[in-house]
């Protein structure tokens, strides 16, 4: 056999050439295949969350009770719009007695006295929640109370916090739903410029001498609070003494109040009731209520809730709380009411502009410790205008 005429130079490169063109032939196939995936194993829906699960919970129980009793303070038509709207919602009837708050508070505790439990929530005023219902010891915090996640929200507050009224910020046994600006001045446009009053002095011209009313600042209720916040907060007890000067008529009843400004017998009404102008108003009443200078307070009104100790139905109360303060609840409320809520997300397109917290006004708000002293200054109140009363 003969020599091979491969010389060991092309030898080499032979080898190596086979050696590249297998390389890429092991490579080719991994370039076209997907990458692996791994197995995955189908857990079914998401964990839900702890508060979803107790509010379905206590849905469940809520229906299972069937209705929620509550003693408030407002009217019968907002009484009308929230029942249809919860009902609707849930089933669950709502079974509402309306009174005023001194009437509401020693019923309930008359009745825990006598060791009936026959009512879940109370909805009334501040001063009624804190002078009475709270002392008389019928009250139990609400805080622990609120499920959806919103309502702890400090966002979703004016003030950037949870409203509660309680100032030690422990008890929370009751929670603010409304800040509405309340203009303590009504007037009867016919007899009244609204440009005549831009402050509150200006009721003091003696051209409104006699002419003028008030509600009554020696009761526990709006006239106190009016006279305390005006005669403190916002002016001074000296601007109290000069209109006592102006011989002011003092009134006990709200509505009577403002039908006399109404129908002229009175061109002004001094802390006025919102709801019996708007009732006036929307009659065809010339009236008209202005917000001075100097400030406004923002009123709560029957705005307050609370829950009351042994429930007999825990868990369709606990419904209808977090429901009524969730932005739906309060949407059907402040527009039935007249007032605007206060959560931030809720719309005010059914208020004048006057009763809309504006950015850059001078707002007062009213804490337990400022309610609690409110009494102490009936002894001021009768001091100056007690007179008047011969």
């Amino acid at each position: 056999m003969g020599k091979s005429s491969t010389s060991p130079t092309y030898a080499l490169l032979i080898v190596a050439l086979v050696s590249i063109l297998s390389g890429c032939a092991a490579r080719e196939p991994a370039q076209l295949t997907a990458p692996a995936i791994e197995p995955q194993i189908k857990t079914g829906a998401p964990a839900m969350p702890a508060w979803q699960e107790e509010w379905e919970q206590v849905v469940r129980e809520a229906k299972k009770e069937g209705r929620v009793a509550m003693y408030v303070s407002f009217s019968n038509a907002v009484r009308a719009a929230i029942t249809e709207a919860f009902s609707q919602e849930y089933g669950i009837d709502l079974d509402i007695t309306v009174g005023r708050g001194a009437e509401l508070s020693p019923k309930v505790t008359r009745e825990k006295r006598a060791g009936l439990n026959l009512v879940d929530l109370i909805i009334t005023g501040q001063a009624t929640t804190i002078n009475s219902l709270k002392p008389a010891g019928v009250l139990t915090p609400i805080e622990p109370l609120l499920l959806l996640p919103d309502l702890k929200d400090a966002q979703v507050w004016w003030e950037g916090k949870p409203p509660f009224v309680d100032s030690n910020g422990k008890d929370n046994q009751y929670l603010t739903f409304i800040y509405t600006v309340e203009a303590p001045i009504t007037i009867n446009t016919d007899m009244v410029k609204t440009e005549e009053i831009t402050s509150m002095r200006d009721v003091l011209n003696p051209k409104w001498k006699g002419k003028i009313t008030i509600m009554n600042p020696f009761e526990i209720g709006g006239g106190l609070t009016w006279f305390a916040n005006w005669g403190e907060r916002l002016l001074d007890y000296d601007f109290m003494r000069s209109l006592a000067k102006m011989e002011p008529v003092i009134m006990a009843d709200r509505v009577l109040q403002v039908e006399w400004v109404a129908r002229g017998k009175n061109p002004i009404a001094l802390a006025a009731i919102k709801d019996a102008v708007e009732q006036y108003k929307a009659q065809g009443a010339p009236l008209a209520q202005i917000v001075p200078k100097e400030g406004a307070i923002l009123s709560v009104s029957s705005g307050v809730i609370s829950a009351v100790t042994e429930a007999p139905h825990p868990n369709a109360a606990k419904l209808f709380l977090n429901w009524f303060l969730s932005r739906e609840g309060q949407a059907i409320y402040v527009r039935a009411a007249g007032y605007q809520s206060a959560r931030l997300d809720v719309p005010t397109d059914h208020l004048p502009a006057s009763m809309v917290r504006q950015p850059g006004v001078k707002y007062l708000t009213e804490d337990e410790d400022w309610l609690m002293s409110v009494p102490e200054k009936q002894k001021i109140a009768r001091e100056i205008f007690g007179p008047l009363m011969k």
